[in-house]
């Protein structure tokens, strides 16, 4: 059941949330520590050391430079559901009296190609914030090819996450280059 006063885009920390998650495996007390300590550092009311205070900033500051639409960008595939629920929280609280951004959503590489053209060369009405992983669960070498066909091999032995942050920072510093609309979450 969940509360009166809880919002369903919250809900995801009511019974109604925690029980699905619970026997999907997820660590609910985890999760329900992490939103409380949240709850704690994100109370504070001074700019300079609230990052949600921040990230609120940008986003005002780029709605009044016309930017309409904000875009959620992940290069991490398992982050898909993360952007739902983001694009869920932002519309439902922000849609009302004809106000508020657009929120959307883009999964790289699937998205990059596509999607990224319109990001650097489209309408000047959007901008992007990255989320991304600040520490991933695995490491995963790249291996060498002995023929070396696709002309990677100076990748070989490097970590895919390494060398996924270095893409990343080369498709941001390009952004932030051509669209001056960037911003970055590291969870």
């Amino acid at each position: 059941m969940i509360p009166d006063d809880v919002g369903g885009r919250f809900s995801v920390l009511t019974p109604v949330g925690l029980v699905p998650l619970a026997i999907a495996g997820v660590d609910v007390r985890q999760l329900v520590a992490g939103a409380k300590a949240a709850e704690k550092e994100f109370a504070v009311t001074d700019l300079h050391k609230n990052i949600a205070y921040q990230y609120a900033a940008c986003r005002y500051v780029l709605f009044q430079k016309g930017k309409t639409i904000e875009v959620l960008s992940s290069f991490y595939d398992n982050m898909q559901y993360v952007c739902e629920w983001w694009k869920q929280l932002y519309g439902e609280s922000e849609g009302k009296d004809g106000k508020g951004l657009f929120p959307a959503s883009l999964i790289f590489s699937t998205d990059l190609h596509s999607m990224g053209q319109l990001m650097q060369d489209g309408m000047r009405n959007m901008f992007e914030t990255f989320l991304m992983v600040d520490k991933c669960k695995r490491s995963i070498a790249i291996p060498e090819d002995p023929d070396n066909l696709d002309d990677f091999n100076f990748v070989a032995g490097k970590d895919l996450d390494y060398v996924t942050t270095r893409k990343i920072t080369k498709v941001i510093l390009r952004r932030i280059y051509i669209v001056c609309g960037s911003t970055l979450l590291t969870i």
